[in-house]
């Protein structure tokens, strides 16, 4: 009995690390669309999709993935997103930050680049949607890498080729991420490039074609909430310069590695059909609008050894901000419990209606 249980604990494992695998494991030549319930196109992807997974676009509206049926799904919306650029002042902005800082602790490391699908190409510039070794997705990490370089960030951009480009990829590139963190990053980049029709990333700036950068957060790590608000926040940076130059923030089923730090980003610079050209222009502008808030100028990175000095002193800093808060207006101890209360509970989603699901309740 004890031998058939354990059997059975072993074969659900597995199918639940396949289901995850699939997730990330990438469609095939094919691509799924989203709409909304009156038909209208939310965005199409060449990642697999499922029920639960998320869509914020362009102009912030989170969309929820309701229903699949192999190519084309339904997203319903769940909510406008308001994001911001700077976490504010007052006594909730500084509460806020010290529950957060666990994730927060500045730091200077270089930006990591690196490539789970080192294969990546695009057709009209490199003849092909896909080279063995040195894909074109690598020569637009070097002209991300430049262009940060040119700003005064220093990065650190591993080549390492990650093939095939199969469900193991990740497995294959986590090994590349873990080098990279002993390097000390404020964030790490794992640079894409999407497989759906070219128009899903066109984009006019100056009078010059770019692509759009979509990001790509994972669902399923422990690390969700502190990835999913730096992405919000590289998102609202670059929305103040360029508008409309981040596609969207895909939430997908799956991890792609994120979970081994809070400040990880899967970016996807384009498409197969896009010019290479056209991309790395794309990665150029980007590299401007956010090199400050991924660098750390303007956010935070991973903690380390060497930060735990900085902690202490960022929560006495904290701790004397609200005191002197609390000296300098009257009411501020009749309204530090509503205050508290409102630097817990901001973000969060708005109560659903009793027959939602659990699942509904639950979003970025």
């Amino acid at each position: 009995m004890k031998s058939w249980f354990f059997s059975l604990v072993i074969i659900s494992l597995m199918f639940v690390g396949t289901i995850k695998v699939q997730a990330e494991n990438e469609l095939s030549g094919d691509f799924v669309t989203i709409k909304d319930g009156r038909g209208k196109i939310i965005f199409r992807t060449a990642h697999r999709v499922i029920v639960g997974d998320q869509y914020l676009t362009s102009d912030n509206q989170l969309y929820r993935v309701i229903r699949n049926t192999g190519k084309t799904a339904v997203g319903k919306l769940v909510r406008k997103e308001r994001l911001e650029a700077e976490s504010g002042t007052g006594l909730r902005a500084l509460l806020k930050d010290l529950l957060k800082l666990r994730a927060e602790v500045k730091s200077k490391g270089p930006i990591a680049i690196y490539h789970t699908h080192s294969d990546e190409s695009y057709v009209s510039t490199d003849g092909k949607s896909s080279q063995k070794v040195n894909g074109g997705i690598i020569k637009v990490g070097e002209t991300l890498t430049n262009a940060f370089e040119k700003k005064g960030i220093p990065v650190v951009h591993d080549k390492t080729a990650h093939d095939p480009h199969d469900a193991l990829a990740y497995d294959r590139s986590r090994r590349t991420a873990v080098q990279l963190l002993k390097r000390g990053p404020s964030c790490i980049l794992d640079i894409h490039r999407d497989a759906v029709p070219r128009e899903e990333y066109s984009k006019i700036i100056d009078g010059e074609g770019v692509t759009k950068v979509q990001l790509v957060i994972g669902r399923e790590n422990p690390n969700f909430q502190a990835n999913n608000d730096f992405a919000k926040k590289v998102k609202a940076i670059v929305d103040n310069k360029h508008p409309g130059l981040i596609k969207g923030i895909f939430y997908g089923n799956g991890k792609y590695n994120q979970d081994l730090g809070p400040r990880t980003i899967l970016l996807e610079f384009g498409t197969h059909t896009n010019s290479r050209e056209s991309a790395e222009r794309g990665a150029e502008i980007f590299a401007a609008a956010a090199g400050d808030v991924l660098y750390g100028t303007a956010g935070a990175g991973f903690v380390n050894r060497g930060s735990m000095k900085s902690l202490f002193w960022i929560i006495a800093a904290l701790i004397g901000g609200v005191g002197l808060y609390l000296l300098l207006n009257r009411s501020g101890l009749e309204n530090i419990g509503k205050e508290f209360t409102g630097a817990v509970g901001e973000g969060s989603p708005e109560p659903e209606k009793e027959n939602e699901t659990k699942d509904n309740r639950e979003s970025p």
